[in-house]
């Protein structure tokens, strides 16, 4: 029996799966300096030839892949559990998470209120919403306003997408008085306008109507209107649960328009505001002024002002920038000559002088110039020559000049001192010419030969948008053409035609939009279209009323019985031309600009 125990202590183990028993493993010291001691650890095993040990001795061998791995499945698990999954996905995923405020009684928006999610905090828009990107998980979410209870409570913020927005009541603690807002010029809703009062703040949806909370023992309260791209309004609040007349407030665009006014008894320079607030005086006349010859000319975009005027009394004449953001006065051209302004060529003014002290048979009497108002830099676009002496010449005139965007068309055309003389026109050409405005890309675009000997000229005019009618004397009468998209084609067209009356188009600031009237049963009937000056909407019909301009692409300008500035909503429909906001009277000048567009106040 001994011997047999004593054979059996001696037998390898069996593989009979009993479960894990400890080995030691003896690992042995590396060399260059190591410990001499070896380093014994102890590693849970299995029996021998298990694949369990085979797989632990493998995930043993290869921790750069086990490791994680195994942290991977420990997420997993993790992430299995409701508490430790947002805990986890909190540290790594953020969400956007909507939440919606709405009054507890009348179910409206609240707007402008705090909402506190975590450590995010933002203010409703005008349909009480708020979007806050934050970590997944539970968070606190606090919405408050002034007036109004504060809400609280937990929130779980998903890991995936946010179904729908949270709605948030709130229960008000003041009077809760309707407000409408609308565009002073339009008549329309303002959307998104910020009514403050007593410390509160509410905003106004697209239909212009707003919910202010305000102390319900006032009978009223002092506030302000402001939103972008209108003024600043102040206003009066009556404080009712009811909508009523006086709690509808109308507000005004931002924006200046410059103009003439004699109502002192002198020519001033008037700034104001759309509906004629805030009148200032930029540059005060001097009483000296040719009422005659001042003209005043705006850049579409309103930013550059161009005035012709003699302020002095004497014969020298002055052309001036007026830069409306600063309302900073600049000399542009001065002198002893007669001035013409054509229009405005993006922030270019262009204009003719005259000037009075070279003489007719003297080269360069006349100037055909642009103005770069951001450089303050004249360019000469084009000059006349002449030729001869004092009693016997011939020399060219400048003739109708037209602004079509960033292209000046003109003609040149001949005259005699005598018409028996030696320097007679007969061999001389007449021009019809363009040039851009910056003084590039001059050009003859076709010449002309009437049959005289004299005075030799030609007659133009503007006919559709962006076009101009020419007519020129033939040996059998007259012929006309037409010049568009930069050539000269043959036109059908009589004299009577030639001289019938034409519409003038102002072109809005992006150019985009085109104003125009056209004369119809006694009335001037007026007309919004495209950049082509087609499609046109009628907008209203008056026989008081004449095109003036634009502000912005939003607003036309017109002027009543040439004595009143009126504005009104480019999108008006018929016969509203009535119902126009009066900006001020003031004073036009008896100058007209044939075919002016480009620019305002001519």
């Amino acid at each position: 029996m001994m011997a047999d125990n004593q054979q059996k202590d001696h037998e390898e183990p069996q593989d009979n799966n009993e479960g894990p028993t400890a080995e030691a493993i003896i690992v042995q010291p590396e060399e260059h300096g190591q410990q001499s001691k070896a380093e014994v650890h102890t590693l849970t095993t299995l029996p021998s030839g298990s694949k369990l040990k085979r797989v632990w001795q493998w995930l043993h061998t290869h921790k750069k892949i086990s490791i994680p791995a195994i942290t991977v499945v420990v997420l997993a698990v993790l992430a299995a559990v409701p508490f430790t999954r947002y805990v986890l996905a909190g540290l790594v995923v953020k969400q956007d998470y909507a939440v919606v405020v709405l009054d507890n009684q009348t179910s409206r928006p609240v707007t402008s209120a705090t909402v506190l999610l975590g450590d995010k905090s933002m203010q409703t828009d005008g349909k009480g919403r708020v979007k806050l990107n934050v970590s997944a998980g539970e968070a606190k979410l606090a919405v408050t306003k002034k007036y109004y209870k504060t809400s609280a409570r937990e929130v779980i913020v998903p890991i995936g997408k946010q179904q729908e927005p949270l709605e948030v009541r709130l229960e008000a603690t003041g009077r809760q008085v309707p407000v409408t807002v609308l565009n002073r010029i339009s008549g329309k809703p303002v959307s998104n306008a910020v009514v403050k009062a007593v410390g509160t703040e509410t905003k106004t949806d697209e239909k212009g109507e707003a919910i202010a909370v305000v102390p319900a023992e006032k009978t009223e309260v002092r506030g302000t209107i402001e939103t972008e791209d209108y003024n600043i309004a102040k206003v009066t609040i009556k404080v009712t649960a009811d909508k009523i007349l006086a709690n509808t407030f109308s507000i005004t665009p931002s924006g200046k328009l410059y103009f003439l006014s004699n109502a002192s008894g002198k020519l001033d320079v008037i700034k104001a505001n759309l509906d004629g607030t805030d009148r200032q005086t930029v540059l005060p006349g001097t009483g000296q002024e040719d009422k005659y010859n001042t003209v005043l000319l705006a850049s579409r975009d309103w930013k550059y002002i161009g005035l012709f005027s003699k302020r002095d009394g004497s014969d020298k004449a002055k052309v001036l920038l007026l830069e409306t953001d600063t309302d900073k006065l600049t000399v542009i051209d001065e002198g002893d000559a007669e001035f013409a302004l054509i229009g405005w060529s993006g922030d270019r003014l262009v204009y003719t002088v005259t000037r009075n002290t070279v003489n007719t048979w003297e080269p360069k009497r006349q100037a055909l110039k642009s103005y770069h108002a951001p450089a303050r830099k004249i360019v000469t676009l084009d000059e006349t020559t002449a030729e001869g002496n004092e009693n016997d010449h011939r020399y060219q005139l400048l003739g109708e000049t037209y602004v079509l965007d960033q292209e000046v068309l003109y003609t040149k055309n001949w005259d005699v001192a005598d018409y028996y003389g030696e320097y007679n026109s007969q061999d001389k050409q007449i021009t019809f010419n363009s040039a851009k405005s910056d003084g590039s890309q001059k050009k003859v675009v076709k010449e002309y030969n009437p049959p005289y000997q004299g005075h030799k000229s030609i007659d133009t005019r503007p006919a559709e948008f962006g076009e101009v009618y020419i007519r020129y004397a033939t040996d059998g009468g007259a012929e006309h053409d037409e010049y568009k998209g930069g050539k000269v084609a043959k036109a059908t067209l009589t004299d009577e035609e030639f001289y019938d009356t034409y519409p003038t188009y102002a072109v809005s600031p992006s150019g985009k939009k085109t104003l125009w009237s056209e004369y119809r049963d006694g009335k001037n009937v007026f007309f919004v279209g495209d950049n082509n000056g087609a499609n046109g909407k009628q907008i209203g019909a008056s026989e008081e009323y004449t095109v003036y301009g634009w502000h912005t692409d939003n607003y036309v300008l017109l002027t009543r019985k040439n004595s009143e500035l009126r504005i009104m909503s480019a999108s008006g429909s018929n016969d509203n031309i009535e119902t126009s906001l009066k900006v001020s009277d003031y004073y036009k000048p008896n100058y007209v600009v044939r075919g002016y567009g480009y620019g305002y106040g001519g």
